[in-house]
């Protein structure tokens, strides 16, 4: 099983930072990160969504003037949006989710849910973080759901990457000096230990309500990072490639 790629709406990262798809990932454009996937699959067929899942409410950046104006209300503009991207899935064979407005998840959530529903069990979420903070806290959280499924996920920014880490450990490949810190994902994580690091620690704990393990950074070829209870949130100068 290859990598769940979900690409949303939010501020969009180099292309260097974006691992390329491959045979056996699922390329999912959630909402407003299609446009973003049609351009970079201009250069590259790979970025081609095999899956569109949204409700259309940021997705309106097909269009040429997406905003609407006094003549043509914003719901108007939606529509033309919808139109517009059942159109070009049709010609590209992308599969189309519909989502209605008013639910009790994000679009990003469910694309989550649907990748998980079809096996997957790693994740890179790119176009997640910016704008809205609140959504990139909900993005937080995701990899904290994912990691308690047995999964892998990732929130790629433009220049840091977050990772859940739940009862395991994970071995990172950082530059040496760069910026890597840990937190908890909710209560107290326990049994936290923490090597090839400018601030070690041996079976620490780490709680939700005070920043302890913020500003740490890489000093060796590997940072091991583990835990043996809870879930910790790593962040920091990585990328998905260089953990294992």
């Amino acid at each position: 099983m290859g990598v769940c790629k979900i690409f949303g709406a939010g501020e969009r990262v180099p292309e260097s930072r974006i691992g390329k798809p491959e045979n056996g990932d699922l390329v999912i454009a959630a909402d407003g990160g299609y446009a973003w996937l049609c351009a970079l699959a201009a250069s590259e067929k790979a970025f081609l969504p095999k899956l569109f899942i949204g409700d259309f409410d940021s997705a309106d950046a097909v269009l040429d003037s997406p905003e609407g104006t006094e003549s043509e209300p914003l719901e108007e503009a939606a529509q033309k949006a919808r139109e517009a991207v059942f159109r070009s899935c049709e010609r590209t064979g992308t599969e189309v989710i519909e989502l209605p407005i008013v639910k009790d998840d994000t679009d990003t959530g469910v694309c989550v849910r649907e990748g998980l529903a079809r096996g997957y069990r790693i994740f890179e979420i790119y176009g997640g973080t910016g704008g809205r903070w609140d959504h990139t806290l909900a993005n937080c959280q995701l990899l904290t759901h994912i990691a308690r499924e047995g999964g892998r996920g990732y929130l790629v920014g433009p220049t840091l990457t977050a990772f859940a880490l739940h009862e395991g450990s994970v071995r990172i490949r950082g530059v040496k000096g760069a910026t890597v810190s840990a937190f908890s994902a909710g209560g107290v994580v326990s049994g936290v230990t923490i090597t090839g690091a400018k601030y070690e620690v041996n079976d620490a704990s780490l709680a939700d309500d005070y920043a302890l393990g913020v500003s740490n950074s890489f000093t060796a070829e590997e940072t091991v990072f583990s835990c043996k209870k809870g879930t910790l949130l790593i962040v920091g100068e990585f990328l998905p490639k260089d953990c294992d």
